[in-house]
């Protein structure tokens, strides 16, 4: 009964990584070579690109996920974990949001 339930139950969607940016008031920083992609389509292509499709499960290191884009495609690849190492502390809560 209690595995029924779960599976009926929806949880509300994650803010757009556009929402985030904008709710923490970030802006990417020139020094740091910062750029920020916002585009799902890009980021999904660039996770295919890189060899999403044999991700199956395994774990993933990302270097730099700055708010979090490519790091949601990441995870929708179907990882079993990641792990993100980010120098710029501005973008922890937006990546503790998507982690």
């Amino acid at each position: 009964m209690a595995l029924q339930a779960a599976k009926s139950l929806r949880l509300p969607p994650l803010p757009t990584v556009r929402d985030l940016i904008n709710l923490y008031g970030l802006r990417a920083r020139k020094q740091l070579s910062q750029n920020f992609l916002l585009d799902p389509r890009i980021t999904d292509k660039i996770v295919r690109v890189a060899g999403g499709k044999n991700f199956g499960g395994g774990h993933v290191c990302e270097v730099g996920p700055g708010p979090g884009p490519i790091t949601r495609s990441i995870i929708n690849a179907g990882v079993a974990k990641v792990i993100v190492i980010e120098k710029d502390a501005r973008f922890l809560p937006t990546l503790q949001v998507t982690l």
